[in-house]
This record gives structure tokens, C-alpha cells and sequence, in this order.
């Protein structure tokens, strides 16, 4: 089943409760290319009630018809709401083609940390893209280690976990795993949130066996 063609009952089934917009929270979600994990984040992303950034790497996120468009040079802040005080919705269609697509991408990020006192989510799909395991932009790893203080949330996709920084695991308060057919991917969860890496290969076989498609 491809992403486009999961249905958001599919994606967000056995959801173990609502998420509080009014705190910070991190997600990341992982699985093989259509497994669904980019329709669990979309649909987080579109439910929420705050001021948000969508950073497209392919730009096929889609994050829903009231998104706004925008382009680079980015501003170091989110813009401000209109008269009608609406929450502010942003789509950045990066070019993966551009010399400066690496600092555009973590640009971002540090665009939906300010203004700081405003709720705020992220959507970072393709994680690989913004960070690997010896490598993560500062503005990125400020939102890691520091989100409280900017009042940012953000929602991580990706296809394999082994590959990016083990911060964006570890500071997770939540982690959608879909179908990872690599055990080194499965351990590398586990052994990042502290679960017995053999028991979670289980569970994800488990899981995977009853048709469902994260845990």
C-alpha cells in the first residue's frame, strides 16, 4: 500500500491518544517508502490548531489546501497573523538542486522557533534529508535540545532510523514505528528508547502479522 493510497483511518489506527497542542511534543515516524508514515504526520499536521510549517523535500507532503506557499530566501521568523488572528500555515517546497539546499532545510527549522512565545509545529518530512548521524544543522539541534523553550513542536518521517542523529529518537514522546524489514533499524530504535532490542523485533513482527501497520 503506497501513502497516497492509505486512508487516514489506516495510518492513525490504534492512535493511544490525542497529542496536547498546547504542550511541546516531538513524533517521529518510520517505515519502508509507502508503509504509511508520511500519512500518520499528515494528518497530525493538518489537525493542528496553531501556527505551522510544512518543509517539503519532494513536495508531495500535502499538507492540506489552506497551506500557504513560500520560497526562499526564508524570513528568520514565522510571519505574523492577519487582522482575523487565524492561525498562520506554511508550505516550503525546498530545491533539492540549490548549493544552499542543506542550510535551507535546517533554515527552516530555526524559522518556526520564532517568534519564540508562539505555539508552533514543524513537519519535517524525509528526516534523512536535515540530519545524519554525525551531522545535524544548529538550528535543528536547538529544537532537539530545546524546544520547550520556543514553544515548537514537530512531526519527523523517514525510512530508515540507523542513518539520522539518535536525538530526534531519543527526544521523541512519541515513535510511530510502520514496516522497517531491516533489524538493524528496529534495533536501533529499541536500543535508543531503552526496550530490549530482540523483544521489540518481536513486536514488530507481532504487530506486523496482525496487520497493523505501526506500534
Amino acid at each position: 500500500m503506497s501513502d497516497s493510497d492509505a486512508s487516514d483511518g489506516d495510518a492513525t489506527q490504534g492512535w493511544p491518544g490525542e497529542l496536547d497542542p498546547d504542550k511541546n511534543f516531538i513524533v517521529s515516524a518510520f517505515g519502508r517508502k509507502g508503509s504509511g508514515k508520511s500519512v500518520f504526520n499528515r494528518q497530525l499536521y493538518r489537525d493542528y490548531p496553531y501556527d505551522k510549517l510544512c518543509v517539503d523535500v519532494n513536495g508531495e507532503a500535502d499538507p492540506g489546501p489552506d497551506a500557504t506557499p513560500i520560497s526562499a530566501p526564508l524570513p528568520t521568523k514565522m510571519p505574523p497573523r492577519g487582522e482575523d488572528k487565524a492561525p498562520v500555515d506554511l508550505h516550503y517546497v525546498v530545491d533539492p538542486g540549490a548549493d544552499t539546499y542543506r542550510d535551507d532545510l535546517d533554515r527552516a527549522v530555526g524559522m518556526a522557533m520564532f517568534p519564540s512565545d508562539r505555539q508552533t509545529l514543524v513537519w519535517c518530512g524525509e528526516v534523512g534529508e536535515l540530519t545524519t548521524g554525525n551531522k545535524t544543522g544548529p538550528h535543528l539541534r536547538r529544537l532537539l535540545m530545546q524546544s520547550r523553550h520556543y514553544k515548537t513542536s514537530a512531526l519527523f518521517d523517514g525510512p530508515r532510523p540507523v542513518d539520522i542523529d539518535k536525538l530526534v529518537i531519543a527526544q521523541s514522546d512519541l515513535v510511530a514505528v510502520f514496516d522497517l524489514p531491516d533489524p538493524d533499524d528496529r534495533d536501533r530504535v529499541a536500543k535508543v528508547i531503552g526496550y530490549p532490542p530482540q523483544g521489540f523485533r518481536e513486536a514488530c513482527e507481532e504487530t506486523f502479522r496482525r496487520g497493523q501497520y505501526w506500534h
